[in-house]
């Protein structure tokens, strides 16, 4: 019996370019709404890591019925009469971070401790990457070209002259691996500046404070606590970084730019910088851009800034 066997006919070249071009605009179009949930991922992750550090900061106040300081320092005198430790390292051990916690001498903790910065001393606590300090959505927080800000700290040299002064190490001293954070406590409006108008709208936490929670007389889910930073700009590679051991506090009173500066709180979340309640709950602000005092997105931004300024907090002109 003669068996047939017939030839299978192929794919023309024709028909071969066009499934390609299907698949290609299968995945242009896949592409953006995988990135959209990967996004919103991010944003879920970073918005219970700022849940986490403001109930860490809750359950500090439980145990010592106050707040941990913004920075460990002299509130008039630059902090590097001080060990500098930022408020984040007094939250370790509420973080389920004791171990890490340990690895700091415990004198660095006190008030009046005067042996300088713990950057000074051989605890290598700060070369320690905690991942709840850290955004998902920074991709490149350790990318930065001139330095790491080591310590932040609020200054007046007269009445309405209020700024902000840091310390860093540079783009080489700061290859040692140091620990960073996208999360920096608020200091209000410009810190705790007395005789400056910006006093009025101080913050929960600022180089020096002790600041119990009865009197936030604002309300606690009317204050900011903490917020999201990049410590650089927004767009492509970074200036600096922001160590979690040192860093003090941010102000609010240069606004929510975009680009963000080292100096301002910002995010790579689109549209939104989220932030942390005193109350534990996290909103996300939207970039009411930089200083503008005839702006309400700016004025309601420095209201919840302050937690005894008595300005009630309009949301709309926020969210």
């Amino acid at each position: 019996m003669m068996c047939i066997i017939r030839k299978r006919a192929g794919f023309t070249l024709i028909e071969l370019l066009v499934v390609i071009a299907i698949i290609a605009i299968l995945i242009g179009l896949l592409l953006p709404a995988v990135q959209k949930v990967r996004e919103a991922a991010n944003r879920t992750s970073c918005q219970n890591n700022l849940h986490q550090i403001a109930l860490a900061s809750h359950n500090y106040h439980s145990t010592f019925n106050v707040l941990p300081p913004g920075l460990n320092g002299d509130p008039i005198n630059p902090p590097a009469t001080a060990s500098g430790l930022s408020c984040l390292a007094y939250l370790l051990p509420y973080l389920e971070q004791q171990n890490l916690y340990n690895l700091m001498p415990s004198s660095w903790f006190s008030p009046s401790y005067q042996g300088g910065g713990w950057f000074n001393y051989g605890s290598m606590a700060y070369s320690y990457h905690v991942k709840t300090f850290e955004c998902p959505s920074d991709g490149y927080l350790y990318q930065y070209t001139q330095g790491v800000l080591v310590d932040f700290f609020e200054y007046a040299a007269g009445p309405n002259t209020g700024g902000l002064d840091v310390y860093y190490f540079p783009g080489n001293d700061a290859a040692l691996g140091i620990g960073l954070t996208n999360y920096m406590p608020c200091a209000g409006g410009m810190g705790n500046l007395p005789g400056d108008s910006w006093q009025q709208f101080v913050g929960v936490y600022y180089t020096g404070s002790s600041v119990r929670m009865t009197i936030i007389t604002d309300g606690t889910s009317q204050t900011f606590a903490f917020g999201e930073t990049l410590g650089g700009t927004s767009q492509g590679t970074r200036d600096f970084s922001i160590c979690w051991i040192g860093g003090g506090a941010l102000p609010t009173g240069y606004g929510l730019p975009d680009p963000c500066q080292w100096y301002t709180f910002g995010s790579y979340h689109t549209g939104i910088v989220q932030f942390a309640f005193a109350d534990g709950s996290v909103r996300g602000i939207r970039r009411i851009g930089s200083y503008d005092s005839s702006s309400s997105g700016y004025v309601n931004f420095i209201f919840a800034s302050g937690y005894q300024d008595g300005m009630p907090v309009d949301f709309n002109q926020l969210e």
